[in-house]
């Protein structure tokens, strides 16, 4: 047993020297060749702070690249809604164009039938200023009646007249159909299409041809007032007239509401387009002697058979020269007012070198009143004088 203690002994021993030898030499280990401590320790510490170091800078970039990402998808997503914008801006150009495109070749439609309308229209001045002097009432039938020649040429010119007459307004309604706008504001239209099918076969009925125009004319008279107030309140806003509406009330209603309260009362116009007979050689007509007074007569009577629209044909006359050169339309007003005969003056030649005596009736008197004789009140003098002072002047002026 007491070997065996002191083998165990001796093994505990032995093992606690290599001990004792492992940590000599690790503290060996720790010293350099002079025997200071070495750095190992220092260095393991900055490794430590650099690894920290590192991994702040890791974090930063890895931030930094990701804000980088994150604008750069934000620049990409404006570019993209940028593009898009480009895109329907050229769409919209582009759908724009093709509008505008339209809309010139429907003006340039819209210009050359208007041409056409206004040839027409001064091809038929002639013949419509030359049908004045057609012979009336009894006189054309004592024509008609003395000369066979004459009674067949006077038929053709009025069955000619009424082909004319439903060519054009056959034109007018096949122009009016062909417009949306007019065809959903025309009321009746079956009704006008009757009535031009009637007027072909009822051709001496002159009552029916008037009301077919008069019904075509109701037909596009909503449509034409709702484009021409439309297009005056555009130019409006354009010019700035719409600023001063509270000035010029009258001026700045819509045209269909001037035009209208210009028409309520048609007389003045319809006089002032009627001709006189002795101003037109009428066939069949004898002209009264010059030598006798026209008392009777006055510039504003004339003829209702006898009618003259030559302001209306210089105006559209003047419009269209504008249209083609704007320099050139007063030069050629002025040449054409030359070219029409004058008026003459209705003078009564007896009445001369004072054979005749000359006098003007003057109108009648409104709201007139005889002056009434005011008596004075005898006490008005003596009131005055306290009122202004006149009393006190006269007695400090007696006293001085």
């Amino acid at each position: 047993m007491a070997a065996k203690k002191s083998r165990k002994r001796e093994k505990g021993e032995s093992d606690s020297d290599d001990y004792n030898n492992v940590e000599y030499e690790e503290v060996e280990h720790d010293f350099d060749d002079d025997g200071e401590e070495d750095d190992f320790d220092d260095d393991s510490g900055e490794e430590e702070d650099g690894q920290k170091v590192t991994d702040d800078e890791d974090d930063g970039t890895r931030e930094h690249s990701e804000w980088n990402n994150d604008e750069m998808e934000q620049l990409e997503k404006e570019y993209r809604d940028l593009h898009h914008q480009e895109l329907d801006t050229l769409k919209n150009l582009k759908h724009h164009k093709d509008e505008d495109l339209l809309k010139g070749q429907a003006v340039k439609s819209q210009k050359a039938l208007w041409y056409k309308v206004l040839e027409l229209r001064f091809l038929l001045q002639k013949p419509f200023s030359s049908s004045n002097r057609l012979p009336q009432e009894p006189i054309k039938s004592s024509f008609c009646e003395a000369d066979e020649a004459v009674k067949v040429a006077y038929s053709d010119l009025v069955t000619s007249s009424k082909e004319t007459l439903d060519s054009i307004l056959e034109l007018q309604e096949a122009l009016s159909a062909r417009n949306p706008s007019i065809t959903q504001a025309t009321v009746g239209s079956d009704g006008i299409s009757t009535d031009l099918d009637v007027s072909k076969h009822l051709n001496d009925s002159v009552d029916q041809e008037w009301s077919q125009i008069s019904q075509m004319h109701k037909s596009i008279a909503c449509f034409r007032d709702k484009s021409i107030n439309k297009w005056q309140r555009m130019t409006q806003v354009t010019t700035g007239a719409a600023a001063i509406k509270g000035k010029l009330h009258a001026f700045n209603q819509d045209i269909s509401n001037q035009v209208s309260a210009y028409m309520r009362d048609p007389s003045r116009m319809i006089k002032q387009m009627r001709l006189r007979r002795s101003a037109v050689n009428v066939f069949g007509h004898v002209p009264e002697d010059d030598d006798k007074p026209k008392e009777a007569e006055t510039p504003t009577d004339g003829d209702p058979e006898l009618l003259d629209d030559s302001e209306f044909y210089q105006q559209l006359l003047k419009e269209f020269f504008e249209t083609v050169d704007p320099s050139s339309s007063e030069k050629a007003l002025y040449a054409l007012k030359r070219m029409q005969p004058k008026k003459r003056k209705i003078v009564d030649r007896r009445a001369s070198k004072s054979r005749k005596i000359r006098y003007n009736v003057h109108e009648k008197i409104l709201n007139f009143m005889a002056p009434l004789p005011a008596t004075i009140p005898p006490t008005a003098p003596k009131l005055f004088e306290n009122l202004f002072g006149l009393r006190t002047r006269r007695s400090s002026a007696a006293a001085s």
